[in-house]
């Protein structure tokens, strides 16, 4: 018995995952922090090693393809707000972010055939980004942002 509960601790350690991101705006004074524990994740306004008291959405990704799937885009300084970030597919779980400077959407805007249509957040405009994560690993950053 005392070597089950052993291996179900040492089990139970191995079975989580976890990654943090801060990503920043070109000048750098922004920055964007993801913590993805599992199958859920913390986009914070700020740079964060862990989740705090506010400014955050957490999200429920367990739906997402983590392995093609699992894509972020967004703008800094667009609409009057410091970002605006989206993921497709999403459930959000809780928000907590300053609506009056932060955005958060929990779908891809789509076109008239109801197909995802990014153009407006390309990552080749000014300002824009797209990070692309594989089972919570940050594989690629394209456009305006920093690591």
């Amino acid at each position: 018995m005392k070597y089950v509960s052993r291996l179900i601790i040492i089990t139970s350690f191995l079975g989580c995952t976890k990654s943090t991101y801060h990503i920043y705006s070109p000048n750098k004074d922004q920055c964007i922090t993801f913590i993805t524990h599992n199958d859920t994740r913390y986009i914070v306004a700020g740079k964060y090693n862990s989740v705090p008291e506010s400014n955050f959405v957490k999200i429920d990704i367990s739906k997402v393809d983590r392995n093609a799937g699992d894509q972020i885009i967004g703008c800094w300084k667009r609409n009057k707000l410091e970002w605006t970030v989206m993921m497709n597919g999403v459930t959000i779980l809780e928000n907590k972010l300053d609506t009056n400077k932060f955005l958060f959407q929990k779908n891809f805007p789509v076109d008239r055939y109801g197909s995802p249509n990014v153009l407006d957040y390309d990552r080749r405009k000014k300002n824009c980004f797209s990070l692309d994560f594989e089972y919570y690993k940050l594989r690629r950053i394209e456009g305006d942002a920093e690591q």
